[in-house]
Order: structure tokens, then sequence, then C-alpha cells
């Protein structure tokens, strides 16, 4: 595989019915889901704290930020990415897959309306017979403020 194939690979995961990607490269990591430690005043979307392997990692639920359904199924998956802030884990329903997507297949027009903040969306990417909204997971788990009004 060619450093080329592999910038074009992108893992596939759903947040409730929708079906998203974000680059591979992006992912060091998927974890079983494991129940965070509360924090305390803190954001809806950010529910606490995990350990892997003796690290503390925050964790975002992705769900509850994109104002989707939310609950804990036997295939919820933790995406483990390294961030400006450190270690991050985004909280999903299910991880498909992985696949190639060429650049000539996604739309990166952001302007589209949507229930997601278009900061973290990179556009919507023609797969198979479906569209699957491409999203750039680190600027989706980084806030400046993770603190509760």
């Amino acid at each position: 595989m060619t450093t080329e194939d592999s910038e074009h690979r992108y893992l596939i995961f759903r947040i409730g019915e929708e079906q998203f990607a974000c680059p591979l490269l992006s992912v060091r990591e998927v974890l079983e889901y494991q129940k965070p430690k509360h924090m305390p005043n803190m954001v809806s979307y950010f529910p606490g704290v995990i350990n892997v392997r003796g690290s503390i990692v925050g964790v975002v639920d992705l769900r509850t930020k994109f104002s989707a359904p939310s609950g804990v199924e036997r295939r919820t998956a933790m995406l483990l990415c390294d961030t400006e802030q450190g270690a991050i884990a985004a909280v999903v329903d299910i991880v498909e897959s992985v696949r190639q997507i060429k650049p000539e297949n996604i739309d990166r027009d952001t302007t589209l309306i949507s229930k997601i903040d278009s900061r973290y969306l990179s556009g919507v990417a023609r797969l198979d017979n479906a569209l699957v909204t491409v999203v750039d997971l680190h600027q989706s788990l980084l806030e400046d403020q993770m603190k509760a009004a």
C-alpha cells in the first residue's frame, strides 16, 4: 500500500442511523466501550474520563454532541485519537469498516444545513450507493470550554 492509498482510507462508523467517516490516520485505535468516570461541572457531551493502559483519557460522546440518541449497546465503541491537548476517546455506536474514498468522491461544500456544527464537517462522500458524512474528528473533539455554564 502506498502513502497515497493510506491517505484516502477512512474509518466508517455509525451514530444512530447516520453513517460517518473520518480519515483512518486520525484514529490511533478502536477501543471497546468502557464506562467513563464522571467529572463534575462538564458539558453534557463530556461524560468523564477512562483509563487506557495507565493513562487518563477524556471522553467525548459524539452521539450527544451530534444531537443523536445515546445508549450503550454491545457494539458501542470508542475511537482513541491523539490531539494537541492529549489523547481523547470519542464514543460512537458502531465501527463498521475501513474503506478507501477518493478525493473526487467527497463534496467539500460544508454549507449544508445540518444539526452538526459545520466546523466539524469535512464534506459528504459518495460511497457505493450511500452518502456518508465526513467529519474532522480532531475538530469535533477539541473545545476551548468543556465546563458547563
